[in-house]
């Protein structure tokens, strides 16, 4: 792949063997080159070859980026550079693509929004009046987050640095890269025993009770993200007795980016659906950067970062209308 300025990466499956991975998990890489690339590569998945227009891209933000003021303006005003004409090539194929609009809210809103809307677009029935906490596990972070008639409970925010790199880290004796751990991971070849899964699912609840000292008092709870997929049935019987009233996604992993994508059907569902009436398409150019998860493999695409969430800045979840 190779960008604009003339820099070029290899990103996809066993990137890693081509030389020493450029991509991390700080805040801060959201919007460096090597990040640009693996937005670049996920949207030579979703589009072929040529010129493309996108009306609008919502990205997401982990919460705790989001709380650190100063860190967050930073790289809220690096993503403006995605709001602009994109040209690059992959595969020595050339790609234009014109991004007219951005909207960035944080991470766990994409998890609200596709348990409140149906396909349609519709809220559902007696959504609104229901605090809904959401609980994203990701490659880099555990978002906490609750909401209410699509506004934030800023008492019930809260998260850190407790994502599956976390368990990753403490199953890495050899020293070996994150990227092949994550992705032996994916493959099934690396198991996380019960031990391990244990101790970084008491680390994450140590996290929830500072946050949420009682689950009961919410209507709905979400676990959401690669997390909960890794954690499986041992974070269901732990909520279990906690009176926690779940709602397991579909797919946790696409919770987010569905959500998004929901969302930004609803708002823009006339001209939309004139223009892009195939739902795959409009999947695609609505919604892209919701779908990439630090370059997670929705639609096919395999990249380097899967579990976490490429999304931005820290607009409310108040002002989604």
């Amino acid at each position: 792949m190779t960008l604009a300025s003339g820099l070029s990466f290899v990103a996809g499956a066993g990137a890693w063997a081509w030389g020493e991975p450029l991509s991390t998990l700080d805040f801060n890489d959201l919007t460096s080159p090597q990040r640009l690339a693996l937005f670049y590569a996920t949207l030579s998945q979703l589009l072929p070859p040529g010129y493309h227009t996108v009306d609008l891209l919502v990205v997401g933000l982990p919460v705790p980026l989001l709380q650190d003021e100063l860190q967050a303006k930073a790289v809220m005003a690096g993503l403006a550079q995605y709001k602009k004409v994109h040209e690059f090539a992959v595969d020595n194929k050339g790609y234009s693509i014109e991004i007219k609009g951005l909207r960035a809210f944080p991470q766990p809103v994409g998890a609200y929004a596709d348990w409140m809307l149906n396909e349609e677009g519709h809220i559902r029935q007696g959504g609104g009046e229901a605090e809904v906490a959401i609980l994203d596990i990701g490659m880099n972070t555990l978002d906490l987050y609750a909401i209410q008639n699509w506004k934030v409970a800023p008492r019930f925010v809260g998260g850190g640095k407790l994502g599956i790199r976390r368990l990753l880290e403490n199953m890495n004796p050899s020293g070996r890269d994150l990227e092949e751990l994550d992705s032996a991971l994916r493959a099934g070849n690396l198991q996380p025993s019960v031990e391990q899964k244990t101790a970084w699912l008491g680390a994450i609840l140590g996290s929830v009770e500072r946050t949420w000292s009682s689950l009961r008092r919410f209507d709905v709870v979400i676990p959401t993200g690669g997390g909960a997929v890794v954690l499986g049935e041992l974070l269901r019987s732990t909520l279990a007795p906690k009176s926690a009233a779940v709602h397991w996604p579909a797919d946790p992993v696409t919770a987010n980016g569905l959500g998004f994508y929901k969302w930004g059907r609803r708002v823009h569902r006339n001209e939309v659906l004139r223009k892009y009436p195939n739902p795959n398409r409009l999947f695609s150019r609505l919604t892209i950067a919701s779908v990439l998860k630090y370059g997670q493999e929705a639609a096919g695409s395999r990249t380097e970062r899967w579990w976490s969430g490429c999304t931005s800045p820290s607009s409310p979840a108040g002002t989604m209308t």
